[in-house]
């Protein structure tokens, strides 16, 4: 039987929900819970109980891209409101709402971002997006890598002058595997990304 989440209660754990490479949804017929506890025996990754008071304190929430792309778009607490699992915050990290930790699948940000990788997001992104390892949600665009309407990437934002401001000549949302082509969306494509959480720290292997 698969370890249930209510073992652990301290520690750094690095357990996040794989997704389905191809289309990058989770895998058909598994819910986040589910999916966790997959991972969990076959890694031998750690859960935590989340309580209430600990939530935020002493860990964040498990949350697939997918999910997180649309869920962590707005200005509400998501992890209380949704069934998620929880993993321990790692001592170097201060959790606060707006945190979640992902697996991110593919190849395009390699070396810095392995495939596979977990990573910890905070939502929203703090101060000038330039330059930040990003989770973006696309409308009317998808990654070529995988085909879905969110993307981990680079964020380069070109400006111009006008209307008595700075306004977005492109937005390049750049691989770091040169391999990869970079997703561009210009003037033209105003309002075709929203920019949901940056990345915090890629975590070591458990």
């Amino acid at each position: 039987a698969p370890p249930t989440a209510s073992t652990t209660r301290c520690g750094w754990s690095t357990t996040a929900c794989r997704l389905d490479g191809v289309g990058g949804v989770p895998a058909a017929g598994t819910d986040a819970a589910g999916a966790g506890a997959a991972v969990e025996a076959a890694g031998g990754l750690r859960l935590v109980e989340g309580r209430p008071e600990e939530r935020y304190v002493s860990c964040v929430p498990l949350v697939p891209l997918a999910a997180a792309a649309g869920a962590f778009s707005g200005p509400q607490d998501a992890g209380a409101q949704h069934d998620w699992q929880w993993v321990a915050a790692h001592p170097k990290h201060r959790p606060r709402p707006g945190m979640f930790v992902a697996q991110v699948v593919g190849k395009s940000m390699e070396p810095v971002v392995p495939d596979g990788a977990y990573g910890l997001f905070r939502s929203p992104v703090e101060g000038a997006r330039q330059g930040k390892i990003v989770l973006a949600q696309l409308r009317g665009a998808s990654d070529p890598e995988t085909g879905a309407r969110y993307t981990v990437k680079r964020y380069e934002s070109e400006k111009r002058p006008g209307g008595g401001s700075w306004r977005h000549a492109a937005i390049t949302l750049k691989p770091i595997n040169p391999a990869f082509e970079p997703i561009v969306l210009t003037a033209a494509d105003e309002g075709a990304c929203d920019v949901v959480a940056e990345l915090v720290d890629v975590m070591p292997d458990s």
